[in-house]
């Protein structure tokens, strides 16, 4: 479903837009988490250094949940020549404000899989863990986070050319809880935790993108 909202669709405009141009070898598909690699306070440094020699799209949108990005995947150009990877980061949004259950929530994020899947059969998808929220570990956001990618890996295990990695621990102490310094507000990384997660599925990338 679409969000009724005038930014929304004008972003999706300005995508449907870049992706007619065609030559994306890589699609990053997501929510504000992803949305902020073009924040100059947080991301796009980072998006400069990693992504944009990977010839990337952002196609992360503030507040999205997975019925909006499959939404969105429905409603953009087939590029005549398919991306080589994707990268899905959602799910967020549809526990933590949303009404779904975990297992709902992971049902929509295979659902986004088997999407990009079903478009282009030879993309390679990684689809990240839901990164942690919330500071402490008994809050409830950080157990339904948990339970969400609890499901991910058997959701996606028949999916070929699909592969799960959980990066949230690279956010946490040795204690567990959530490091102020990579996610100051407790939910979206600073551009130290941007870099951070650019490491840390850079070998996947590296790997996804060269074959």
């Amino acid at each position: 479903a679409p969000r009724i909202a005038e930014w929304w669709f004008a972003r999706q405009a300005e995508k449907i837009g870049l992706m007619s141009k065609g030559d994306i070898d890589l699609l990053m598909v997501g929510d504000s988490i992803t949305h902020n690699y073009e924040n100059e306070k947080v991301g796009l440094k980072v998006w400069e250094k990693y992504f944009v020699p990977l010839n990337a799209i952002n196609l992360g949108f503030g507040g999205d949940c997975t019925e909006h990005v499959l939404w969105r995947l429905d409603h953009l150009p087939v590029l005549k020549k398919a991306p080589k990877g994707a990268v899905v980061l959602i799910g967020t949004n549809n526990i933590c404000w949303g009404s779904d259950t975990p297992k709902q929530a992971a049902e929509g994020v295979q659902a986004i899989a088997r999407k990009l899947k079903d478009v282009y059969p030879d993309m390679e998808v990684l689809v990240l863990g839901v990164f942690p929220r919330r500071r402490n570990l008994d809050h409830p956001h950080r157990k339904q986070i948990n339970e969400l990618n609890a499901y991910l890996p058997e959701l996606l295990k028949t999916l070929k050319g699909v592969k799960f990695l959980d990066i949230g621990p690279a956010f946490l102490d040795e204690n567990g809880f959530l490091s102020e310094e990579m996610m100051p507000d407790t939910t979206h990384p600073s551009e130290k935790g941007h870099e951070v997660w650019a490491e840390a599925i850079a070998p996947e990338l590296k790997k996804m993108l060269s074959e």
